[in-house]
């Protein structure tokens, strides 16, 4: 208890402007974005190069599902300053750089392993990496809530997203082009040294702010699941099967697409141009556009939109497999997919906001946010294997048909409920 109370007095420093707030936001949503497609969609190309079957790359998308357990880790973030490290640079500073760090270790592991002679010492790594960048994503959490005020949040979570794009072009078009020229380990290495750059400028530069944290009596987890029980008492079970089923389309699509790309025949470079830099943008104008629909339309209508879109763009996929190597057809594919998933994934994160604002708390948020992705990351896992029995072309349908019980319980649902308060 002692180190959580002189970890909360180590900076002493005048408040943080508001500009220096954003640009270190800017800099964590990069540190934030920079491991996840390394461990998904760049890795999986990787794979397939090497000739790692396609059950196996179905498998590794299981180390995502660490992401989905972010309420349970941000307990002990609360609870725990790191020792001597959080006395030094503050409780929230030095869970950030200690799980940096974590990351960079495992990028340097998968870039010293070849994956198609250890592929279990990439997928221990590549788990590892996950881990830690889970981690660090609930670290980041709770220093954007302690170091801004209410009305500064909007400009932080903004430059978040900034930075956390910056990163997905970093880690996927700039490792798929890293690795074209210099091949997939300098690529990792190269990966893992940024992260080591971001952890010191982390140390150095991000504002640190200890705000008192409120202790649940009890064990650490106790508070997670009271929340995750209090949920289920609230929130009626068919709007909690819809988060879980939405983005199931966009997250069964994506554990395989990488593979077809390669099997299609695609470069490198191409896959980088088009499916990373140009679908990243097009992702941007989904946001936008899905922004545009809540102003004018109801949250019904919008989430109809949004499951309708991002399962229709699957059937382009299936359309790729059929085509082989088509930049056309790998362009259109891209442009439909990107700008649906980025209504889709809008309109859910309104709808899930809606819910929270109405009296959750925001580890219940963090609740939601895991019911969302977890089922999709765990069947993702058996999505090589469905490809290996029934071809691309098949598999892309099924992810197009997985969308149907999440159109029915929209309709069911009509329109986001107010949860009723607990005891009601």
């Amino acid at each position: 208890m002692s180190e959580h109370s002189q970890a909360q007095a180590t900076d002493r420093r005048p408040p943080a402007s508001t500009l220096a707030k954003r640009l270190a936001s800017g800099l964590l949503g990069y540190a934030s974005g920079l491991p996840f497609l390394l461990v998904l969609s760049t890795l999986a190309i990787w794979l397939r190069e090497r000739g790692v079957g396609l059950t196996e790359i179905g498998l590794m998308s299981w180390a995502s599902v660490a992401y989905s357990l972010k309420f349970l880790i941000a307990p002990f973030i609360d609870a725990y300053a790191l020792g001597p490290i959080g006395r030094l640079i503050g409780r929230r500073r030095a869970w950030i750089a200690v799980t940096q760090i974590g990351v960079a270790f495992g990028l340097v592991l998968m870039s010293m392993t070849d994956p198609g002679l250890n592929l279990w010492v990439v997928a221990a790594a590549a788990f590892a990496t996950a881990m830690f960048s889970a981690v660090q994503d609930a670290a980041i959490d709770g220093w954007r809530i302690d170091v801004a005020e209410v009305e500064e949040q909007g400009l932080l979570a903004a430059g978040y997203q900034l930075g956390y794009r910056l990163a997905v072009l970093t880690s996927g078009a700039g490792a798929l082009l890293l690795a074209e020229g210099f091949g997939w380990s300098t690529a990792y290495l190269s990966m893992a040294a940024i992260m080591i750059a971001v952890a010191a400028l982390t140390v150095s530069l991000i504002p640190s702010v200890e705000k008192p944290v409120a202790r649940a009596e009890g064990p650490v987890l106790a508070a997670p699941l009271r929340d995750l029980k209090d949920l289920l008492k609230t929130v009626p079970i068919a709007v909690l099967a819809l988060i879980a089923c939405y983005r199931a389309p966009d997250l069964l699509a994506g554990a395989m697409a990488s593979a077809l790309y390669v099997d299609a025949g695609f470069t490198k470079a191409e896959i980088a141009s088009v499916t990373k830099v140009f679908g990243v943008l097009l992702t941007i104008v989904g946001f936008f556009v899905g922004g545009f629909m809540l102003k004018r339309y109801s949250m019904r209508t919008t989430l109809i939109v949004g499951i309708v879109a991002s399962s229709a763009t699957n059937l382009f996929f299936s359309a790729l497999s059929a085509v082989g190597h088509s930049i056309p057809m790998l362009i259109a594919a891209i442009s439909f997919d990107n700008v649906a998933s980025g209504i889709a994934g809008t309109v859910l994160i309104a709808f899930m906001s809606k819910l929270a604002s109405s009296g959750f708390s925001a580890t219940r948020y963090a609740v939601l946010s895991s019911i969302y992705a977890l089922p999709g990351h765990l069947v993702g896992g058996a999505s090589g294997k469905a490809v290996e029995t029934f071809g691309f072309g098949t598999y892309f349908v099924l992810t197009f048909l997985s969308g149907v019980p999440a159109l029915l319980l929209c309709l069911m649902v009509k329109e986001a409920r107010e949860p009723r308060p607990p005891g009601a």
